[in-house]
């Protein structure tokens, strides 16, 4: 049982405190309006950022089925919405030389298909994946021309790495959008290894990383 001392120094505590707090009334009331302007700027900005994230383009390009260069490869959008595909470039990496072409148009393509079956051009709606052939028909126009010199084994033992870049456009955006892949090459007997180089596609955000992607247009036109 409290005695009563006790009780008396807690009633007058509660008297202390209530003067004090009738005494500071206006800072409280000020400190409490600046914790909820915080609450409400740090919710604004999560949401903002949130936001952002899905007006982003995001494309993903991934290695399917196959062994080697045989091996397909896939372009997945996993932006909100639709993507249309403008155009494929490939960068061949040989010890002498880096070498960056167009791979839009299929070029095995049987002449009397249809022209939407003769290139990698296209929408791409959201989720939507899409093969857009094997990597040694994407590198194949790139390699005839480091080939020029050399026998097309040779140039073909020579690589490196290729990488895969999908430029094309999304909603709003004034500039092009993009994604790029590298995927390490290398000999093993005599058979081409190819794996991704990178776990992660590396989308191409950057406004003046996305100028450059004008240039890529320009020479696939």
């Amino acid at each position: 049982m409290p005695t009563r001392s006790t009780t008396a120094r807690f009633d007058r505590f509660e008297e202390d405190a209530l003067q004090w707090i009738s005494d500071h009334s206006q800072l409280i009331t000020a400190l409490t309006g600046v914790g909820t302007l915080l609450v409400w700027v740090i919710y604004l900005q999560v949401f903002v950022s949130s936001y952002r994230r899905q007006l982003r383009a995001t494309l993903l390009i991934t290695r399917g089925p196959g062994e080697g260069l045989a091996a397909r490869c896939f372009v997945t959008n996993m932006s909100a919405g639709p993507v249309y595909v403008q155009s494929v470039m490939v960068t061949l990496e040989a010890p002498q030389r880096t070498l960056v072409m167009p791979a839009t148009e299929i070029h095995d393509a049987e002449r009397d298909a249809h022209a939407l079956q003769r290139t990698r051009q296209g929408p791409l709606q959201p989720a939507q994946i899409r093969d857009i052939g094997s990597f040694d028909h994407l590198i194949a126009p790139a390699l005839r021309e480091i080939g020029d010199r050399v026998e097309a084994r040779e140039a073909l033992e020579a690589l490196e790495g290729v990488t895969i870049t999908v430029v094309g456009a999304y909603g709003s955006e004034d500039l092009p959008i993009g994604a790029r892949r590298r995927f390490a090459l290398a000999m093993s007997g005599d058979k081409v290894q190819l794996h991704g180089a990178t776990i992660e596609t590396e989308q191409i955000r950057k406004r003046r990383e996305r100028r450059t992607l004008l240039g890529d247009l320009r020479r696939d036109q």
